[in-house]
């Protein structure tokens, strides 16, 4: 064991919004917390960058949302769903009004992940807890007492009684401990900024052709929104070798088969480089063990295709902390102590999970898609409600109950 230096209640291994948000809850519970990642802050990441109106009273909970908005980050208004024949149809999130009639949210937000994240790992210095970047870790270990070892490739080993995996999708904690296993689908994803795409509005886009789709988010408040996020994801086993060492060329080139998009990218520029991951769909067999939790996309991610991954992450830590902190409370870190969180992550996302498989399902039968855009059309109510369901402020039964379902297919 380390000296009291190195001797923490919580270690948590990722500094993206799960880990930073779990570090903050706990910190402010009293916690004595050390939150770890291999990067230095602030620092890029291949993400959609849009968070689901849901996120912001996450945001304004863990104290960041000030900092969020004095960015400038674009409010969305919704979003515009372009399928393979070029129909599309618009799902707007004031759309949906609770029982007083009023909008339950009126927009979503699109801000850098360099920007958000570094906003959450400071607002977590601030609660108290010890930050190290660029650690990298080499062993984790966990003695007969209880208490975890981490091992990093450089410094000395942390010592915890609750290990918090808040590593991503890769996460190293998953797979070292053999927790993960690979998904249904076999994706890539592509994530660059753009200027000069012309059309811009304050809504997101998804184009959706050829079994690809892509999401342009503005980044920018209107009406002068110029920088945009463009993510595409493609298929492994199709895409893989031609993307292979030029993923900038073939996003180019790829972005011009997308029936609403040639013509509009005449004027436009590449102004970061061209980020990608492999592999995004993995599954968790287990999301505790003794001393142990994953959260976020650690925990399980399934390519989300309006990518609201940031609210996964906000929420899951959210309930680990609980869990977590019952733990500490009494001396009890053991599988079935942490399995509260399990059963929680699993009611809170399992409607979800569905519509998301519902969703990748149709996206690779294109005209499925050309026939979901001509209903929605007809009824924009149903637009509507499945952009709030997937903006994670209705339920998902909204869109399961059997009569959505049957007029989807009518």
């Amino acid at each position: 064991m380390g000296d009291n230096h190195d001797t923490y209640e919580v270690a948590i291994i990722g500094a993206g919004p799960a880990g930073s948000a779990a570090a903050i809850y706990l910190a402010r519970l009293g916690a004595h917390v050390v939150l770890v990642d291999r990067a230095a802050f602030p620092r890029d990441k291949p993400c959609a960058e849009y968070l689901s109106p849901a996120c912001e009273p996450l945001l304004r909970e863990l104290g960041v949302l000030d900092e969020v908005e004095a960015t400038a980050p674009a409010r969305l208004r919704g979003f515009r769903i372009y399928t393979p024949n070029g129909a599309s149809f618009r799902g707007d999130f004031a759309g949906t009004r609770d029982a007083n009639g009023h909008a339950l949210f009126e927009t979503g937000f699109a801000i850098p992940r360099m920007r958000l994240d570094a906003a959450l790992v400071n607002a977590a210095r601030r609660a108290g807890v010890e930050v190290r970047e660029g650690w990298r870790l080499a062993q984790i270990t966990r003695g007969e007492d209880g208490i975890s070892s981490l091992t990093p490739t450089t410094g000395s080993p942390l010592t915890t009684q609750i290990v918090l995996a808040a590593d991503g999708v890769h996460s190293t904690i998953a797979r070292r401990l053999r927790l993960h296993a690979t998904g249904s689908l076999r994706k890539i994803a592509l994530v660059a900024h753009m200027r000069g795409i012309a059309g811009l509005d304050d809504y997101g886009e998804v184009h959706v052709a050829g079994r690809r789709y892509v999401g342009l988010a503005p980044l920018e408040p209107m009406p002068h929104a110029d920088l945009c996020n463009v993510a595409m994801v493609v298929d492994e086993a199709r895409d893989g070798h031609a993307l292979a060492g030029r993923p900038e060329a073939f996003l180019l080139s790829t972005l011009e088969t997308f029936p609403r998009l040639r013509g509009r990218l005449a004027g436009a520029t590449v102004v970061r480089p061209t980020l990608t991951t492999s592999r995004v769909c993995v599954r968790a067999r287990r999301v505790v063990g003794d001393g142990l939790m994953l959260i976020g996309d650690a925990a399980g991610y399934y390519d989300p295709f309006t990518g609201e991954g940031i609210f996964h992450a906000l929420e899951s830590a959210r309930l680990a902390t609980t869990t977590a902190a019952s733990g500490l409370a009494n001396g009890d870190f053991t599988a079935s102590a942490l399995a509260p969180y399990a059963r929680a992550s699993r009611i809170a996302f399992r409607g979800k999970r569905t519509i998301e498989r519902i969703i990748q399902a149709a996206v690779q039968v294109p005209p499925l898609m050309d026939h979901l855009a001509a209903v929605m059309t007809r009824h924009p109510g149903m637009a509507d409600t499945v952009v709030a369901v997937t903006g994670d402020y209705l339920s998902p039964a909204a869109v399961l109950r059997p009569g959505y379902l049957l007029r989807l297919v009518l």
